[in-house]
């Protein structure tokens, strides 16, 4: 298999092969992905770590060798990656297997706080991601503090802790172990919410059993409880609680 991977901080996936057509997630520098089929402007791909599916414009990428599984991503301070010809942001959870990637023609030095993601510190570093993505704007497709939605949000609170999840919630919801009772929910546990159709359409990260964080118009802290999320400030439920599960 022949790899690629962004060359860019950030560059959006799109649904179809048009500027004007949705976002359906994003993808950070280095994110190895195969492309399926080549367009004039645009190429469809294929994510590695989820297999998501989508268009990208030409020239935000180049050709990788193949990359073993990391758990070493950039941490909240963000980082930077630098060739002969450019540098590039890195934000928070960008991968970085090794300390340096050749993307196309171009060999790229990383630099900034590196994280190998695990659980044993979760006590610590959830209080910041907290900190870090509170009050971020709300973007659909978006996987950064600069515009992220609800899925995106769980994904990369999770890859944090060296987790990986799929990318949508109703995807996200398919694995974990169910939590029956609220009174056993512990920080980190997974909240799927569902529409009148009955489709998972949202999710968020439980701080406590009755306090969980969550993107809907930004990132926010508000109440649940069985009937689902509860915003004071509409004084109404948003979110009808569907199931909560748990993956450590």
């Amino acid at each position: 298999m022949v790899l690629s991977a962004c060359n860019l901080c950030i560059m959006p996936l799109r649904a179809e092969a048009s500027h004007r057509s949705e976002m359906v997630t994003q993808v950070l520098f280095g994110e190895p992905f195969e492309i399926l089929e080549e367009g004039i402007d645009f190429d469809h791909i294929r994510l590695l770590d989820t297999s998501y599916e989508g268009w990208i414009q030409r020239h935000q990428s180049g050709q990788i060798a193949t990359q073993e599984s990391s758990r070493r991503i950039i941490g909240l301070t963000g980082g930077k990656a630098s060739s002969t010809a450019h540098t590039t942001q890195l934000l928070h959870g960008t991968p970085v297997p090794n300390d340096s990637i050749q993307i196309g023609n171009e060999l790229y030095t990383i630099e900034g706080v590196i994280r190998e993601g695990k659980l044993d510190d979760f006590d610590i570093e959830f209080p910041k991601l907290i900190q870090h993505y509170n009050n971020s704007p709300y973007l659909w497709g978006g996987r950064s503090p600069y515009g992220i939605d609800c899925s995106g949000f769980s994904q990369v609170v999770y890859r944090h802790f060296g987790i990986g999840l799929k990318r949508d919630a109703w995807q996200q919801a398919e694995s974990g172990d169910t939590v029956d009772f609220l009174p056993e929910i512990k920080a980190g546990d997974l909240a799927f919410f569902d529409n009148e159709a009955g489709r998972i359409t949202h999710v968020g990260i439980m701080i406590d059993n009755e306090t969980i964080i969550h993107a809907a118009g930004r990132v926010r802290i508000d109440k649940m409880d069985t009937e689902g999320i509860f915003n004071a400030q509409q004084n109404k439920y948003t979110h009808k609680l569907r199931i909560v599960k748990r993956y450590f």
